[in-house]
């Protein structure tokens, strides 16, 4: 009888264990497929969006890095291009040019006879520029009238000389005395510069 009770509370505990082991693995089932694969799912998930952070974040560092050098290009190239906007301006400004070539005249104790930009520009043959075609004469000593051509350049409107040509005021006079008080006339064709563009025809 003892031996009959025993076996029987064998078998019960044999079921217990059996019972409890395969709820625990029922669990352990329950957590892996409700919380575990989720979360790693989600952890997957988190990862990646932290990787494509971090290459988005080295995409715009060195966005920034070239923004930087840019900058101080910009910074150190500015006196230039402040420089190079009054040379060559976005308009055709013909009376700039007038008072330009006036200044010019008077810094140098010449006579300006007459100046005609021209109302339109015109092509240069260089992307992004157009010529204001100019004629202008002026008239003084050799040395005032020398100093005229040789000013000329050192205005801030950019222009250039086409054609020139030098003449003495009186008849007969010796050209090549050129310390003698003999007053010239010099007469010129150039160009000035702008980035100004001609509006195109609609049709």
């Amino acid at each position: 009888m003892n031996r009959l009770g025993s076996i029987n509370l064998d078998l019960l505990k044999s079921k217990v264990v059996l019972i409890v082991t395969g709820a625990v693995i029922v669990l352990l089932l329950v957590w892996w497929f409700a919380w575990m694969t989720p979360e790693s799912n989600k952890l997957t998930t988190v990862n990646a969006q932290v990787a494509a952070d971090n290459s988005t974040y080295q995409q715009l560092n060195a966005k920034l890095i070239g923004l930087r050098a840019e900058k101080k290009l910009v910074l150190s190239e500015l006196p230039y291009l402040k420089k190079v906007s009054s040379a060559i301006p976005d308009t055709e400004d013909a009376p700039g040019i007038v008072d330009s070539l006036n200044s010019l005249a008077n810094k140098t104790g010449c006579d300006l006879l007459s100046v005609t930009p021209s109302d339109t520009p015109s092509p240069s043959g260089t992307a992004g520029l157009q010529v204001v075609a100019v004629t202008f004469s002026v008239s003084g000593i050799h040395s005032n009238v020398m100093s005229f051509l040789s000013g000329f350049y050192s205005m801030k409107r950019l222009m250039t000389i086409s054609t020139l040509s030098l003449a003495p005021t009186a008849t007969n006079a010796n050209i090549l005395a050129t310390g003698d008080g003999q007053k010239y006339t010099v007469s010129v064709t150039a160009d000035a510069y702008t980035t100004y563009e001609t509006p195109t025809a609609t049709t």
